[in-house]
């Protein structure tokens, strides 16, 4: 399914609570006294998880579709993969899921997003100010060391798709053998609207559109949540009628949609 512009109630009030997607606004006066002991702290609550890294709009309909897609139970194991220093995973370990954002920072097309960060220190702050435990593995998935099996959910928000196709095929084999028996895998992907097949250009600086059937297919899971008509590379993906539907969909900032799928393994 592609991301709405309409978002339903749950997520209306979800993002609300948590601040999602760009964080809360911060008065200003609290501004002007950070360097007072425990201002800055104050501050950052107030601003939430989701202030800290830059989002694309689509991501008002892709964080609470993710966080709703399986109901979360305390002491789950869940991998944020790509997580950078996004705010879904802090909203994850508030929930009371063990979280392990597995993501090696290279820059995708973001112009030096991460040149002047220690991810592994950012994260610890960020643990600090919200009170959880998040855990940090810098590398790609496949070198994350995890057990066959042990993972519950792995959450990919808006990032698969800007891997190299032999990268992509990696992490999506290793999602498979990570997760448990009845493991969920939630996916948003980006459908770019200045690529093919709605134009002839086939790379933009962000990566390409990928073919999601081809994806799923190579993973052997069974796809439980998405609308194949809106899921580029299904045989009935219609591109007349996702443009005639534009109205309908949440644009991103930079033109693209918003893919939504969930794949659960037998």
């Amino acid at each position: 399914m592609i991301g709405r512009l309409a978002l339903p109630d749950p997520y209306r009030v979800w993002n609300q609570a948590w601040g999602a997607p760009f964080g809360r606004e911060v008065p200003g006066w609290w501004l002007r006294w950070l360097r007072l002991p425990g201002v800055a702290t104050l501050a950052g609550r107030r601003a939430g998880p989701f202030s800290f890294q830059p989002n694309n709009s689509t991501r008002r309909w892709e964080y609470p579709w993710a966080f709703h897609a399986v109901p979360l139970r305390p002491g789950m194991r869940v991998i944020d993969l790509g997580g950078a220093l996004s705010g879904l995973q802090f909203v994850l370990a508030r929930s009371g899921a063990k979280v392990l954002n597995v993501d090696p920072f290279i820059d995708y097309g973001t112009s030096g997003e991460y040149a002047a960060v220690d991810p592994g220190e950012r994260l610890r702050q960020l643990n600090q100010l919200f009170g959880t435990t998040v855990e940090l593995r810098r590398c790609v998935l496949e070198q994350a060391g995890l057990a066959p099996g042990s993972v519950d959910v792995v959450y990919c928000i808006s990032t698969i798709e800007h891997l190299a196709p032999e990268a992509m095929l990696a992490s999506a084999t290793e999602i498979v053998r990570v997760l448990r028996p009845g493991g969920h895998a939630v996916l948003t992907i980006d459908l770019f609207l200045d690529l093919e097949p709605f134009t002839t250009r086939t790379h933009n600086r962000w990566g390409t559109n990928i073919d999601v059937c081809d994806l799923v297919e190579a993973t052997g899971l069974e796809l439980v949540v998405g609308t194949t008509s809106e899921l580029f590379g299904y045989p009935d993906f219609d591109v007349d009628a996702i443009q005639s539907n534009l109205s309908d969909y949440l644009v991103g900032d930079y033109p693209g949609l918003a893919q939504c799928l969930m794949l659960r393994k037998a």
